[in-house]
């Protein structure tokens, strides 16, 4: 019998017995989204993936205080206070809440809590055209509620008069006619609230056509500014040719995988660059669907060179980036085509944990399963590493330590 404080309660029941009817107590009557304050909340017993790419810990304990983890480790040597309450997470797999780095149309509440129930604990917005006051007032009105995932916003796409997203698509970005009207406009969408700054770096190869797009100096002052204020810069690349000019500028990541040859040199000089790439292999599926085309079997090929050669990847599916349906909360589309491109389940877990908290500039506060993160969790009813549909059987959901569903 396991020796330790947990061994028996002050009330005589058994271990298991226990942690039962602790679990039932703290789920029966609306209690699953607040507990008392100052009382630790133990997840127990459950199969832990930390994100980090280590292998799964068994038997694990994740005792939560405020908004914070305070410990992860064995079951075993875990110092759980008499007064915890306690999640029983028996046959269950414990890992971070997912992170949907690549998407739009997420200033929206009820969005927001369909990827939040899905196991998202946090979005990244790469891009909408809506009044940045507006827009980032939403931002942080919703961070405040545990039940909705929380947004990362980069507000509007940075980008040249009669370029990329206007061409071919409409709408509208944020314009700039050269390095120093680049600089002042990119301070102040900064000021402004803009967590990061999305670039527009798209010359039309994709689309058959010429697209203006930023000169080098207007991307190398963009990213200069974003560095200098401690944030990141994302690219919006489709082509190989445009890839090399993202680079150039020293950007931080390359949202979408392209759909064109992509040379070996061009790999390698991304992975020795240090960047990030967010494959965002359902937007080719339903590209490819719709038109009929077979972009993303070229993305598919791609991004599994990528990752033979040591490349870092982070999950990003360009939700309502195209007229094509997207999954609205558990990516698991997008996880599927990973597994396709080689990408084993724990690669995927750690680019759609890890890397992508890094691509938000949050990979000191989410991501993984360490103490003093945030205790953004998901619990699975099955081991996803044996099956990834396991990520949609969901058991419970927890964003700062709140358990959501």
């Amino acid at each position: 019998m396991r020796e330790g404080p947990f061994a028996m309660n002050p009330h005589g029941f058994s271990r298991r017995g226990f942690l039962k009817l602790a679990t039932a107590a703290l789920l029966a009557g609306g209690c699953r989204r607040i507990r008392s304050a100052g009382v630790t909340l133990a997840l127990v017993n459950g199969r832990l993936i930390d994100g980090t790419g280590t292998e799964p810990l068994p038997d694990a304990a994740v005792l939560i205080e405020g908004t914070r983890i305070a410990s992860v480790g064995p079951l075993a040597r875990a110092q759980i206070p008499a007064d915890a309450q306690v999640l029983d997470a028996v046959g269950a797999t414990i890992l971070p809440g997912l992170i949907n780095a690549h998407v739009h149309a997420a200033y929206n509440e009820s969005t927001l809590k369909a990827w939040a129930a899905g196991g998202v604990t946090t979005v990244r917005d790469l891009g909408n055209g809506g009044g940045r006051s507006q827009l980032f007032g939403l931002r942080d009105e919703t961070r405040a509620k545990p039940a909705c995932a929380r947004l990362v916003a980069a507000g509007p796409m940075v980008t040249v008069p009669g370029g990329y997203p206007m061409v071919p698509w409409g709408g509208s970005g944020l314009t700039v006619t050269s390095a120093d009207d680049a600089r002042q406009k990119v301070g102040a969408l900064l000021d402004d609230g803009a967590d990061l700054i999305k670039i527009a770096l798209e010359s039309g190869a994709t689309f058959g056509r010429e697209i203006p797009m930023l000169s080098p100096a207007e991307a190398a002052a963009i990213v200069e500014v974003a560095h200098e204020r401690g944030t990141l810069v994302s690219a919006h690349v489709t082509a190989a040719r445009d890839v090399g000019a993202a680079l150039d500028a020293g950007v931080d990541d390359l949202a979408h995988m392209v759909v064109d040859d992509l040379p070996d040199a061009l790999v390698e000089r991304v992975i020795s660059a240090g960047a990030t790439w967010i494959p965002t292999l359902e937007l080719w599926d339903g590209v490819s669907r719709k038109e009929g085309i077979g972009l993303d079997r070229r993305a598919i090929r791609n991004l599994e060179r990528y990752v033979a050669a040591g490349g870092r990847v982070a999950l990003g599916t360009d939700y309502a980036g195209y007229t094509t349906p997207f999954q609205l909360g558990t990516p698991i589309r997008e996880v599927e085509l990973m597994l396709e491109a080689g990408m084993s389940p724990l690669q995927i877990f750690v680019a759609a944990t890890r890397n992508a908290a890094q691509v938000c500039n949050l990979g000191s506060e989410i991501g993984t399963l360490e103490p003093g993160k945030r205790a953004d969790i998901l619990v699975l009813e099955d081991d996803p590493l044996q099956d990834v549909h396991a990520l949609t059987r969901i058991r419970w959901v927890l964003r700062d330590g709140v358990v959501i569903s």
